[in-house]
């Protein structure tokens, strides 16, 4: 328990000893909806907004989203045999995965919280979109966080190269990095993704990402062995490019 508390409250990594008990997968392991922007994008920019669309409902909520996919593969399970919860059953049991620091050891398989009646969570996910919507976790505790302080702190290429090592190492024990990536003062982007695949190439990682705001496809982040920066790929709401990287959730000042 001691480097455990130790990691919580002084920010010290540690990739675990034990491996978690599968990998995450991006076609089973993914929410069914998509976080939506408060935004609207065209390329990458700002474009206007069409008043015909309707309102959107679930918005800032990529952190939530991927610490609670992080949740589920650590301290959930599902049994596809069974019979589907009832709506408040199963309300509390979301709410049970949630409520556990993300940065815990993995629950044991005899003691995970179990889901009846579903193959994964984007099948359960997908028949209860909204009841995960409202039990995963609010948005706005995420702006009070400990570990955004550090925004205006600048992340070196040692400190980036540093952080990569630290995904790769965790990677291969089946941990996922969730990656708060971000250009302050320019706010081009600020955004949160699940980093759970990684492909070794000459000069550069490539890494398969779910980020929330896609709700069918991984993206991917590089990082350049050379230059020790990392780059994200062009989406709808970015241009794609270099970003700053800091890891998440691996510890309470995190």
């Amino acid at each position: 328990m001691k480097p455990i508390l130790l990691q919580a409250f002084f920010r010290i990594h540690q990739t675990p000893a034990e491996p978690l008990d599968r990998f995450f997968s991006f076609a089973t392991d993914r929410f069914a909806f998509a976080n939506e922007t408060v935004w609207n994008y065209v390329g990458g920019e700002v474009a206007a907004q069409d008043d015909r669309e309707p309102a959107r409902r679930y918005t800032h909520h990529c952190f939530v989203m991927v610490r609670a996919a992080l949740q589920f593969l650590k301290f959930a399970r599902f049994h596809p045999g069974g019979e589907p919860l009832a709506h408040d059953e199963l309300a509390r049991r979301i709410k049970q995965v949630c409520v556990r620091p993300v940065w815990m050891p993995p629950l044991p398989r005899e003691t995970k919280i179990v889901f009846p009646g579903f193959a994964n969570l984007r099948e359960i996910s997908a028949s209860a979109a909204g009841l995960f919507q409202d039990n995963i976790g609010a948005a706005w505790p995420i702006y009070f966080r400990p570990g955004n302080f550090p925004i205006c702190i600048p992340v070196s290429p040692k400190g980036k190269a540093k952080l990569n090592d630290q995904m790769l190492r965790d990677l291969e024990m089946g941990y996922p990095t969730p990656l708060w990536i971000y250009n302050f003062p320019k706010l081009d982007i600020n955004h949160t993704v699940l980093v759970y695949q990684a492909t070794r190439e000459q000069g550069r990682i490539r890494y398969q990402v779910y980020d929330p705001n896609f709700a069918d496809e991984p993206k991917e982040l590089q990082f350049d062995l050379t230059t020790q920066t990392f780059n994200f790929e062009s989406t709808f709401y970015f241009k794609g490019g270099s970003v700053t990287p800091r890891a998440v959730y691996r510890g309470f000042f995190e």
